[in-house]
């Protein structure tokens, strides 16, 4: 998005935030912390993605876990194997 004002994460950061905040992995500092930007672009982000979650119908899985820091919810991740990396072939 160009202008005088830059986004400081790309839509779909924003879209991922979103779904990441409405599904309860994390708080508004958790995912600052993990997109590396503040709270209030976070919060930017959910208003202005919220609704368009809404209009088409998408209604969040409950998280299992609420992870406090970017680091815990990064380490919950699966390690990927050498089956999942995509390696390109001439």
């Amino acid at each position: 998005r160009g202008g005088v004002f830059m986004q400081k994460i790309t839509d779909a950061e924003r879209v991922l935030a979103t779904v990441l905040h409405r599904r309860g992995l994390g708080t508004h500092d958790t995912l600052a912390e993990l997109f590396e930007v503040s709270r209030r672009t976070i919060g930017g982000a959910l208003r202005e993605v919220g609704p368009l979650l809404d209009q088409t119908g998408y209604a969040a899985t409950p998280a299992a876990t609420r992870f406090t820091t970017a680091a815990e919810l990064l380490a919950s991740l699966p390690t990927p194997s050498a089956d999942d990396i995509d390696t390109p072939t001439s």
